[in-house]
């Protein structure tokens, strides 16, 4: 109540005085029920405050929640980084022995390439033995088709050492037979005629026939002599030998060389 209001009051009376009263019984009413109203809403905005500071407590624990569950993460990444550390360093080494084995790799590729060259120069002088081993081959394969003549020869010439051997035991059956002749001859003209005359015509007959059977045959064997003779002149001339050998060359040349 102001002043003016309370010196208003002082100047009334009676029936002014109770109306005036009345009036400010009505406003102090309303006033009641305003100061009523602000105390409730006083007390919703304490019971709101209350409930804030609980969503306020509540977002505390949570956030103190969330910073312990940060910690643990900052922990975990702490311990990651420690491994992620020590997983590089292994790294590290891993490629240090990756080096170490590249260079190994290399001394190996180059020892390889050594080896691979002296195989290489091995193999060519292998090539060159087996093309000497074919030239001697080939050589050998000639001196073979000759000696393959020459044992022709030899045969041929075995064959007439075979009729010479033939004729002189022909010429041994002539010379006993002939030999036997002369004992008979000799036994006649030494006992003359007589009961041995027999012997002496026995031995005389038996030498005639060795004498006719050894001119027989040694007359056959000079045939095929002369023959056999005639054939070694012409195997055993110069150019008929040089012939064979150059045929059996012919026949044994290798065609790639």
């Amino acid at each position: 109540m102001t002043d003016d209001e309370t010196k208003d009051f002082s100047n009334l009376a009676g029936e002014e005085l109770i109306k005036a009263m009345e009036e400010w019984a009505d406003r102090r009413e309303h006033l009641a029920e305003d100061r009523t109203k602000l105390a409730q809403f006083r007390t919703k905005l304490a019971e709101e405050r209350t409930a804030l500071a609980h969503r306020r407590t509540n977002l505390a624990e949570k956030r103190t929640s969330l910073a312990e569950g940060r910690t643990e993460l900052a922990n975990k990444r702490t311990g990651l980084a420690e491994k992620r550390t020590g997983l590089a360093e292994g790294r590290t080494e891993l490629a240090g022995k990756r080096t170490d084995l590249a260079e190994k790799r290399t001394n190996l590729a180059e020892g390889r390439s050594v080896l691979a060259q002296s195989r290489t120069d091995w193999a060519q002088s292998r090539t060159d033995w087996a093309e000497m081993r074919n030239k001697l081959a080939e050589v050998r394969t000639r001196m073979s088709g000759g000696r393959t003549s020459l044992a022709q020869a030899r045969t041929n010439l075995s064959q007439y050492r075979t009729i010479l051997a033939k004729q002189r035991t022909e010429l041994s059956y002539l010379r006993t037979g002939l030999t036997l002749i002369a004992i008979g001859t000799i036994f006649t003209r030494m006992f003359g005629l007589g009961y041995w005359s027999i012997i002496d015509l026995v031995i005389t007959l038996t030498g005639l026939s060795s004498v006719g059977m050894a001119v027989k045959l040694f007359v056959k064997s000079y045939k095929v002599e002369r023959k056999l003779t005639q054939k070694l002149e012409k195997e055993m001339a110069p150019e008929a030998m040089e012939k064979r050998l150059e045929e059996a060359t012919q026949t044994h040349r290798f065609s790639g060389l």
